[in-house]
């Protein structure tokens, strides 16, 4: 059983890395499941699946299993059945979910859609099976303590950039906060340079990875296709051998 969280700022290329995992996971023969926890919603579409219902969107399900008596909240609902109903799988049999936005408040804040969403986590990460990979907003505060001791690793996503390090120092904390114990690394839209290479010889953690700039990526969200129909496989079939090295 593999459990992996991907995170990065926006834009870096984490929900690709995400959606080429989950096929090469998928076609190796691995049941797969692939989660959604950013606020903004690309997975669905670069696994080649739509119509996935957002689970904080079910408003009347989530008062009923979250909502107890005099106000009080559940902390642990039920949501195995939710978990099933409301997950599409694609054509390589890649089990999608999506997770949706989390009303945010306050430091502390706590609400129904927090609770169930958590709940949801939980449930993933200790109960299914094989593979789950989960496409994480810019932070990891989805997670929380109570989910992130069965997160076997964390992939940050970075650009070979000066604010790669900035990420990486931000993920680190987040991270330690929350007890996640291993962290690495893939470098997105590498472009051979000096600077380039300088910048990523200051990475810490394991470098999973360092993914050339393509073309593909841009031309497969253009058509709309999954990138793993149109891009070359070859760096991320060794991403996920590395990955393999470091939870086993």
């Amino acid at each position: 059983m593999v459990k992996i969280a991907v995170s990065g700022k926006g834009g870096v290329g984490k929900t690709t890395l995400t959606a080429i995992l989950a096929y090469l996971f998928a076609k190796d023969g691995y049941s797969v499941t692939a989660i959604d926890c950013d606020a903004d919603i690309n997975l669905p579409s670069a696994l080649g699946v739509k119509n996935v219902t957002p689970l904080s969107e079910l408003k009347d399900i989530i008062e009923e299993r979250v909502v107890g008596p005099f106000g009080t909240y559940k902390l642990n609902p039920k949501v195995d059945d939710v978990f099933q109903a409301y997950s599409v799988k694609n054509k390589e049999g890649i089990r999608v979910l999506v997770l949706g936005t989390i009303e945010k408040g306050g430091e502390g804040c706590f609400c129904p859609q927090n609770s169930f969403l958590r709940a949801i986590l939980r449930h993933a990460i200790f109960k299914q099976k094989d593979v789950l990979l989960l496409d994480m907003e810019a932070g990891i505060e989805h997670l929380g303590r109570g989910t992130a001791r069965g997160v076997d690793l964390l992939i940050a996503v970075v650009e070979p950039g000066l604010r790669a390090l900035e990420t990486l120092n931000r993920i680190e904390k987040l991270s330690s906060d929350i007890g996640i114990e291993k962290i690495a690394v893939v470098v997105n839209k590498f472009v051979d340079s000096p600077k380039a290479k300088e910048l990523i010889e200051k990475i810490k953690y394991p470098i999973l990875g360092i993914i050339p700039f393509s073309q593909d990526f841009i031309n497969a969200d253009l058509e709309n296709k999954p990138p793993y129909e149109v891009c070359d496989l070859k760096p991320f079939e060794e991403i996920k051998k590395k990955i393999m090295e470091i939870v086993s």
